[in-house]
């Protein structure tokens, strides 16, 4: 009988969050502004901006405490306070699963081992959505799946499954086929993950399928490619007959005479790993409990600091007005530094970063900018905070 290793939920919790404080106007009068930067009056001799893609270079300088147009982290027209919490990036995995005839016992351990896969994802706070990619046979039970077979297990958002066959070789084409059918399951912040159960190699090539999932969606432009393949050859299995029990190759089954476990050797699907840094396990040893944790613990720790706050309702009852908002960062070391508004979104952003609304008109969340995005995740000590009252700044052009 075969034994398998319990997955331990244990040890891998736990998650980054990054401070978020929200100072609300006391008075959106308070303080006059300044026509000339739009910014408010009485300003001190504020820094400038800096052109840069990482660290404190992406944020406007500001070494006196108040910046170029004058809003200060003591601004009168920003006193009051109200705090939240950033979340760590959202996670999309796609998990493809060859449903041949010669796949019955690997597809039955994972379903077994995805719930575990799951709750290990989202209890460390991230927020996972899985598209399985099978046929009818594979069932997904409560608490991710719906429990129900015959393709009526899909419990979304969390867990879609799209009904669809699996062939030996055919696993990326089918992947990229189906995209249409999985794709509103995606978020654009959110790490991508792909992989593969199955003890055959592909008939596509790593670099067409790279090429490929990207042009469908740019989002997957650095994703991680996991699989659970046959890492050896079972060719050696035929010269193992006359001494099986001397057999160093996995992917052959001493308990029944060195027949072969595999089909062929996952060679496309090693590489593919190699190349995103993905994780891999071998599908011969048939314990996959290790394999499912070592693919959460990579979803977890690939998951950063989620670049998109959630606007606040201000306290005491004030409203919020689009244009008088302004964000300030806080380094770890306890240096402000306000970060400017680029008015005309994710395509003003260039070289200094920058933030902008979700939807300028009636603005739910403030999102900043890939390269300022990439200096707040490298300053796990730092926070950042959404000022109301003051006249927002508008990022300089470049």
């Amino acid at each position: 009988m075969k034994t398998r290793e319990k997955l331990s939920l244990w040890g891998i919790m736990g998650g980054v969050s990054l401070g978020l404080s929200f100072l609300a106007a006391c008075s959106a009068g308070a303080r006059g502004t300044d026509p000339a930067t739009g910014g408010a009056s009485g300003s001190g001799t504020g820094g400038t901006s800096s052109s840069g893609t990482g660290g404190d270079d992406i944020f406007t300088s500001s070494s006196s405490g108040s910046s170029s147009s004058g809003v200060t982290p003591d601004a009168a027209c920003a006193s009051a306070s109200s705090e939240a919490q950033a979340q760590l990036q959202p996670a999309d995995i796609i998990i493809a699963v060859d449903t041949s005839g010669s796949m019955d016992e690997e597809a039955a351990q994972v379903q077994v081992n995805l719930n575990k896969f799951a709750q290990i994802i989202t209890g460390s706070g991230v927020d996972v959505h899985v598209v399985m990619i099978a046929d009818a046979s594979m069932c997904i039970p409560a608490p991710l799946g719906g429990g129900s077979c015959n393709g009526a297990d899909e419990k979304l958002p969390n867990y879609r499954h799209v009904v669809q066959g699996v062939g030996s070789t055919d696993g990326l084409q089918v992947i990229l086929n189906t995209y249409p059918q999985w794709k509103d399951s995606l978020r654009p912040n959110a790490t991508k993950t792909i992989a593969i159960v199955s003890d055959d190699d592909s008939s596509m090539g790593a670099t067409e399928f790279m090429n490929g999932i990207v042009a469908l969606d740019p989002t997957f432009a650095g994703f991680k490619f996991d699989a659970i393949v046959s890492l050896e050859s079972p060719d050696s299995c035929t010269f193992c007959f006359l001494n099986c029990a001397g057999c160093a190759n996995s992917c052959c089954n001493k308990a029944q005479l060195c027949t072969p476990i595999s089909a062929d050797e996952g060679k496309v699907y090693k590489q593919l790993v190699q190349q995103t840094g993905g994780v891999i396990g071998n599908l011969c040893i048939q314990n996959f409990d290790p394999v499912f944790q070592d693919m959460a613990k990579a979803v977890v720790t690939d998951a950063k600091i989620s670049c998109e706050y959630n606007i606040p309702t201000p306290p005491d009852g004030q409203t919020i007005d689009p244009k008088l908002i302004n964000v300030m960062h806080t380094s770890g070391s306890g240096t402000k530094n306000p970060i400017y508004n680029v008015p005309d979104g994710e395509i003003g952003c260039g070289n200094t970063g920058g933030w902008y609304f979700d939807n300028p008109a009636s603005p739910t969340k403030i999102i900043v900018c890939k390269n300022t995005c990439t200096a707040l995740q490298s300053d796990m000590g730092g926070k950042v905070e959404v000022l109301f009252g003051c006249a927002t700044e508008v990022k300089p052009p470049e």
